[in-house]
């Protein structure tokens, strides 16, 4: 069954307006960067096709009365399974990340750092469901050393990819430390050669220094990706490695 066919526009209607609160439609499209004509037509229901998980995103991280992007996405009929729900569950339970990264950086409180993974994730779901690969969540129970996410891949070159979020935090500037951190922590991990290992991060000089200083032998199938936090998109990923046999 296509979203389309899923898609109950007055359900989503009542949703969005919940979200938008006592708010007025010029404020909350002024808000979430979506025009007021187009939250306009959802909540008068002229629109038969479900909005974009990108788009649901923008309803989300302004939205009122605690409606979530979890919740959105279910009434947009872009979640059909107990696998969907599993991922997107995540997105509101307070997420677990190593402090290997975190040397010599002016601090940024935990809520913050919450804030911009959850971010991270929000932004790799849509691009994911955009992308013509098959794919579900892992269900594996998250271990402390865990990366920030996991999935599982059918018909692809890789079994499983993992994502490994570093989002920015006003670094002035990477000493060699950071790099052997970085990649310390990936080497103290069980990765097979059928896995794909991603680094996400939002700073643009740092994306382009760990490309120009991949690891010399690491076993691993490791990539860096440049997301937009801003325009809520993936800029660019490049490998930095293969697997060593």
């Amino acid at each position: 069954m296509s979203d389309k066919q899923m898609f109950n526009k007055t359900d989503f209607a009542i949703l969005l307006n919940k979200a938008k609160g006592d708010r007025s439609i010029n404020q909350y499209a002024n808000e979430t960067g979506v025009s007021a004509a187009h939250i306009s037509r959802f909540l008068r229901e002229m629109i038969d096709a479900p909005p974009s998980p990108e788009t649901l995103y923008k309803f989300a991280i302004k939205a009122y009365n605690e409606v979530t992007y979890h919740d959105l996405m279910i009434a947009a009929g872009h979640l059909a399974t107990q696998n969907d729900h599993h991922i997107l569950n995540q997105l509101n339970s307070p997420i677990q990340y190593e402090d290997d990264f975190v040397i010599d950086q002016p601090s940024m409180n935990g809520r913050n750092f919450d804030y911009k993974k959850n971010k991270f994730k929000q932004i790799l779901l849509a691009y994911l469901y955009d992308k013509p690969i098959k794919w579900s969540p892992d269900n594996t129970e998250k271990k402390k050393s865990y990366p920030d996410m996991i999935i599982n891949l059918f018909d692809s070159e890789y079994e499983k990819w993992y994502f490994d979020f570093k989002p920015s935090q006003n670094v002035r500037y990477y000493s060699p430390i950071h790099f052997t951190f970085i990649y310390g922590s990936i080497a103290m991990k069980e990765l097979n050669q059928e896995d794909k290992y991603t680094i996400v991060v939002d700073d643009e000089k740092l994306f382009h220094r760990i490309l120009r200083k991949p690891p010399i032998s690491l076993r691993v199938n490791l990539y860096i990706m440049l997301i937009n936090t801003e325009k809520d998109e993936v800029v660019q990923e490049e490998l930095l490695c293969k697997y060593l046999l």
